[in-house]
């Protein structure tokens, strides 16, 4: 397994909010994008980030249901950002969205959970597969999150097991690259014939390229 990460403010936001971890030894991989507009964004993503890294440690991975694991680490991370915004008035309100996922050891099977529209892909057989479901609603007016890690009164994960084979790519994204690339132009930066890291920056790159009007963070792992 190989996996390359990066992340970039873009050209219209004054910081960037997103955070993100990527730990090969664990396997374990997280992007948040904190709520541009809210107070304390950017605190809300690293506390969700923080509390999945530490709710996930200590034997958690080695459960024989994963998906419950990482269902239950977003719940623990969604109570850690509200109770930090609890002790700060600048900071209430604050939220962000995250998606987690996790390889197993034989790296054949992809368990990943999500609150918010953080997305989760899979690239097999030339084919992407979108595998999270955006927790959204709304249309041409706008989209709003109907559920984020510390704004929602109550969260409800959602989580999922994928089947890998050699040669597929995961893919943990922000919206701030899928508001600029379509699933076809990422399938196409995923085909080509390029190392993870190098894949990751094709893709920052490109959503910049088609404006980055949001902060823009991805992490690709090849199996």
């Amino acid at each position: 397994m190989r996996s390359g990460s990066g992340s970039d403010v873009g050209h219209r936001r004054p910081k960037n909010e997103d955070s993100f971890l990527s730990d090969g030894d664990r396997r374990l991989f997280v992007v948040a994008d904190g709520m541009g507009g809210h107070p304390a964004g950017d605190v809300a993503s690293r506390e969700a980030v923080a509390a999945l890294d530490l709710a996930l440690s200590n034997g958690a991975l080695e459960s024989s249901d994963r998906m419950q694991a990482l269902t239950q680490a977003l719940i623990k991370a969604h109570e850690a950002v509200v109770e930090a915004a609890t002790t700060d008035p600048e900071k209430r309100g604050m939220g962000t969205t995250a998606v987690v996922a996790h390889l197993d050891a034989d790296e054949t099977t992809l368990t990943c959970a999500h609150i918010g529209d953080s997305r989760a892909y899979v690239l097999t057989d030339e084919r992407l597969i979108r595998i999270t479901e955006d927790h959204v609603w709304g249309g041409r007016g706008g989209r709003s999150l109907t559920q984020a890690i510390g704004s929602s009164k109550k969260v409800e994960p959602e989580a999922a097991e994928v089947d890998l084979q050699p040669g597929d790519k995961v893919l943990l994204c922000t919206d701030g690259l899928t508001d600029m690339l379509a699933d076809r132009d990422i399938r196409d930066v995923l085909l080509q014939d390029a190392d993870a890291q190098a894949l990751c920056d094709q893709l920052i790159e490109t959503a910049l390229e088609r404006g980055g009007v949001d902060n823009i963070t991805c992490i690709v792992i090849e199996v």
